[in-house]
């Protein structure tokens, strides 16, 4: 079972820092799921994945504008 870190209504470099402390945290190989109303983050949380060697894996569209995403800790 992985982690659940919700950034709705947070600042895209606020967001990426709780991302961020999230897959530190995460065992390798373990999954954080981030939830985000904001469709610019996403573009930041898929950087930071690529720049950390992690797995970006999959988005879900909920109601409301939020989306979903799991990003998988392999480095």
């Amino acid at each position: 079972m992985g982690s659940f870190v919700d950034v709705r209504g947070m600042s895209c470099a606020d967001a990426v820092v709780r991302v961020h402390r999230a897959m530190e945290a995460a065992p390798r190989g373990g999954t954080v799921t981030v939830r985000t109303d904001d469709p610019v983050a996403l573009i930041d949380f898929k950087a930071y994945a690529d720049n950390k060697g992690h797995k970006w894996g999959a988005r879900r569209a909920l109601e409301g504008g939020v989306t979903e995403v799991e990003i998988t800790r392999v480095a």
